[in-house]
């Protein structure tokens, strides 16, 4: 008896510094684990917080490039700097050390650039935005916002003046959000485009021009009195940028490829304009697969859809459009007979509404188009070559390791 109560004694005691031991090592590993926990947590803040602020610098002040080397902070050590890519793009990049735990945060940032925007006006005049008005992607007005009844809004909407209720028991839905008090104000003019088209572009000078796009990826091309010729788009226009200045455009066709065209005036009265002879769709159609075909059509003065029989019944168009000191607006938009729908994939950025027909007391065309406009979600992450820029920067993208 006495013997097998010692043999149960000792067992005990084993088993009970077994558990010690153990307990002993749990303790010392969960304590390990928090430390290192906390050091990879401070090294990860530090690193993030520090390119917050680079972030804030560029945000305020779009030409500013931040450079901090080594500077101490809370225990550790931070550095940032910032590195120019292409097409106007700038890589910020945070590093991190806390006790030997090391953190870098990569940002991508872009000029912000018009063909973002669904909708974008300076001037909204007397429209108002009713009752089965919706708009699809971002808007912004530097005017103040007129609305009556509950139109959607289904990317965030923003504006530099207010909104005025008329009823005031109109309700608009905004369901990507919404903020006043904004100013995102039109460039003044189209010279980083022009630039483009001068140095590895297309830049023409005192001609109006004609283009067919054709499904090949090749342009037939009137410049001036010149005969048609046809080239293919990487050799009319190898970067992407076309400008007529003292001229106007004529566009229609299937495109493929990536072009921003633009006609500016240069001082000449009626120039400056492009005209819509047909419908300017793409080849691969962004609503049915993958395609990377971006179409931007600038103006200085309006873009205009041609009144000629291709577009009695109607006109497509897959663009972002753009015009400076006018709006997109259909040719003799107040006679004739009803012309079908305007059938609109991508975006418009104008200085005001121009008009596209008129309707009756019941809200039915009796002359020009109707509209059906859906925006082109790539837009919120690309862009035709060399787009007006709104002057400000947005970030791309946000990598950590």
């Amino acid at each position: 008896m006495g013997r097998t109560s010692l043999i149960m004694v000792l067992g005990t005691s084993i088993i009970l510094m077994m558990m010690g031991y153990r307990l002993s090592n749990v303790s010392t590993s969960a304590y390990e684990n928090m430390t290192q926990y906390y050091y990879r947590t401070a090294s990860h803040n530090l690193a993030t917080g520090f390119a917050n602020m680079g972030s804030q610098v560029i945000y305020k002040t779009p030409n500013a490039r931040p450079e901090w080397r080594d500077v101490p902070l809370a225990g550790g050590k931070v550095s940032l700097w910032t590195t120019s890519l292409t097409q106007g793009r700038v890589q910020l990049t945070a590093t991190s050390d806390y006790q030997g735990y090391l953190d870098t945060v990569v940002i991508i940032w872009g000029q912000s650039k018009f063909s973002k925007f669904a909708y974008y006006s300076v001037i909204e005049g007397a429209i108002n935005w009713a009752n089965k008005d919706t708009i699809y992607g971002p808007f912004h007005t530097q005017d103040k916002m007129l609305v009556n009844g509950n139109p959607v809004f289904w990317g965030k909407a923003t504006n530099k003046l207010g909104i005025t209720k008329s009823p005031s028991s109109s309700k608009p839905q905004f369901y990507g959000g919404y903020q006043t008090g904004i100013d995102i104000p039109m460039p003044s003019d189209f010279n980083p485009l022009k630039t483009a088209a001068q140095s590895g572009g297309k830049y023409l000078n005192g001609m109006d021009v004609t283009i067919t796009f054709n499904s090949d990826g090749t342009l037939t091309v009137k410049e001036g009195a010149s005969a048609p010729t046809r080239v293919p788009l990487s050799t009319y226009a190898p970067n992407g940028a076309m400008m007529v200045n003292g001229g106007n455009i004529r566009i229609k066709g299937k495109f493929t490829g990536q072009l921003t065209i633009s006609a500016q005036a240069g001082g000449v009265a009626n120039k400056g304009k492009v005209y819509l002879d047909s419908s300017v769709t793409y080849v691969h159609d962004p609503l049915s697969g993958p395609s990377s075909d971006l179409l931007g059509v600038c103006a200085e003065d309006s873009v205009v859809i041609t009144n000629n029989l291709n577009n009695r019944t109607g006109i497509d168009i897959e663009a972002s459009v753009f015009s400076l000191n006018k709006g997109m607006g259909a040719e003799q938009y107040a006679s004739g007979s009803p012309r079908g729908r305007i059938n609109l994939l991508g975006g418009i950025s104008q200085q005001q509404r121009a008009a596209v027909g008129t309707i009756d007391g019941s809200g039915n065309v009796i002359t020009g188009y109707s509209k059906s406009y859906r925006y082109d979600d790539r837009l919120m992450n690309q862009s035709p070559p060399y787009f007006p820029t709104t002057g400000s920067y947005e970030i791309l993208s946000w990598y950590e390791r």
